[in-house]
């Protein structure tokens, strides 16, 4: 299924998949979201940052007070703390009950956006590169290509 083009704001230049979302329309830098945090924080980011790459090629956008990682739509975005940040991770369904979660909020019926602290190396691991790897997929927007197509209309 071929996607139409990304709608591109034409003050700041962020790409959207539809027109007119809501954003913060400013430019920000990445080393003012972390400024406050501690160097071990940004370390661990930089271990979550290439997890989500190791998804395939993806786009890191500063926004005032996160940083959301973006392929077609944003699928994850992180919120730096002083000793730790939560990540948000877009999916399509709600996961099963876990510790590691501390919130679910339902976007719609499709955008379900689970929030997950990071504080150590540990949390780090293969349970969340699975969940990462789901969301970088939705952020592909691969859950448009299941869908079945409704039959046209005469």
């Amino acid at each position: 299924m071929k996607t139409p083009p990304l709608w591109t704001c034409p003050q700041c230049g962020a790409g959207f998949v539809s027109a007119h979302m809501s954003h913060s329309c400013g430019r920000f830098r990445e080393a003012d979201l972390f400024a406050r945090t501690e160097p071990r924080v940004v370390a661990l980011f930089d271990r979550f940052r290439r997890m989500v790459q190791a998804c395939g090629p993806v786009v890191a956008i500063p926004q005032k007070t996160r940083l959301v990682f973006m392929v077609r739509m944003r699928f994850a975005a992180v919120y730096p703390r002083r000793t730790s940040f939560r990540v948000g991770l877009v999916l399509a369904r709600r996961l099963p009950a876990h510790s590691r979660i501390e919130k679910v909020e339902h976007f719609g019926p499709h955008s379900i956006v689970h929030s997950i602290s990071i504080a150590a190396a540990g949390d780090l691991d293969a349970t969340l590169q699975r969940w990462v790897r789901e969301a970088y997929d939705r952020g592909c927007q691969k859950h448009l290509s299941n869908r079945p197509r409704r039959p046209s209309v005469p």
